[in-house]
């Protein structure tokens, strides 16, 4: 699969060297992917089986929402990106200013929380 997922793989690991090993920043595993803390208040992103996560999800529930994306990479290979990705960090840049919907509304982020388990809370 790293072949088919490769431009997010490819950041994404690179990520995950740049902050594990240089900056010595901690992670987990969750499911099959690796989840990095990374400090400050800015959201996460997922890249393949990379996680990156701020300070306020590393540990909540929204990495069952980004592991969501993680499966989405897995069945779109390298059209995550433009189907995905490209979308997705625009809806995160731009959703406050779209007052009358919720985050999990658009489509990039309610097919994530459909791909995992039922249980998760929608903020």
């Amino acid at each position: 699969m790293f072949i088919l997922e490769f431009p997010q793989n490819l950041i994404g690991f690179l990520a995950f060297l740049i902050f594990t090993k240089t900056k010595k920043r901690p992670y987990r595993k969750y499911q099959d992917a690796y989840v990095v803390h990374v400090a400050g208040i800015w959201g996460a992103v997922t890249l393949s089986k990379y996680i990156i996560a701020d300070d306020n999800c590393y540990h909540s529930d929204i990495i069952k929402h980004e592991y969501g994306h993680r499966i989405q990479s897995h069945l779109l290979w390298f059209l995550y990106f433009p189907a995905i990705g490209f979308p997705s960090l625009i809806w995160a840049a731009i959703f406050r200013i779209v007052k009358h919907k919720k985050y999990f509304w658009f489509y990039t982020e309610a097919w994530a929380n459909r791909l995992i388990s039922s249980d998760f809370k929608k903020k």
